[in-house]
């Protein structure tokens, strides 16, 4: 059911994060919505949920971008596989784990668009968008992580199929 999910709320977010967030712009940077979102799935999801959130998230935001068809996903599927990895190896997932995880996504996901618009013959400059745009995203997104994981959160719970126990009847 994870799958089917991802379709309608990334659309949503993917939207929203293209209409909406930027009127809220402080400092050149905004939160990405649809990257909280594959963080979030990928942090209470297996792999396979969260590489299927990462690519479709990946599409809308980059239907709905300027950038290059693709860059975007390339930087989520290298997320949700790197949060899998981590995941696997903790016990549980608290508030630092969560800001640990989201300043990573936020990082390895300029880090992968830079690379991948630059290869495509359009000029950046590494520098001013550090300063100008990622770090503001990256507080940005550690603010907004916090609603989104426990949305998410819920949402998981809520269609995750829970098993019935069976009652014994003596007579």
């Amino acid at each position: 059911m994870g799958h089917w999910l991802s379709i309608p709320i990334l659309g949503f977010a993917a939207i929203l994060g293209s209409t909406f967030v930027p009127q809220i712009r402080v400092f050149g940077g905004q939160p990405d919505l649809v990257l909280l979102f594959v963080v979030s799935w990928a942090i209470v999801s297996p792999l396979e949920e969260a590489i299927t959130w990462a690519f479709v998230g990946g599409v809308f935001a980059d239907l709905l971008s300027a950038a290059p068809t693709g860059t975007s996903v390339i930087g989520m599927i290298f997320v949700a596989f790197l949060i899998d990895r981590i995941k696997s190896q903790l016990i549980s997932v608290n508030l630092l784990i969560l800001f640990g995880f989201t300043l990573i996504a936020v990082a390895v996901q300029w880090l992968s668009q830079s690379v991948i618009i630059a290869f495509s013959g359009y000029a950046i400059r590494p520098f001013e968008q550090f300063f100008y745009t990622l770090l503001p995203a990256a507080v940005y997104n550690v603010i907004f992580v916090i609603p989104t994981y426990l949305l998410i959160r819920r949402v998981k719970r809520g269609f995750t199929p829970r098993r019935r126990s069976r009652r014994l009847i003596s007579e």
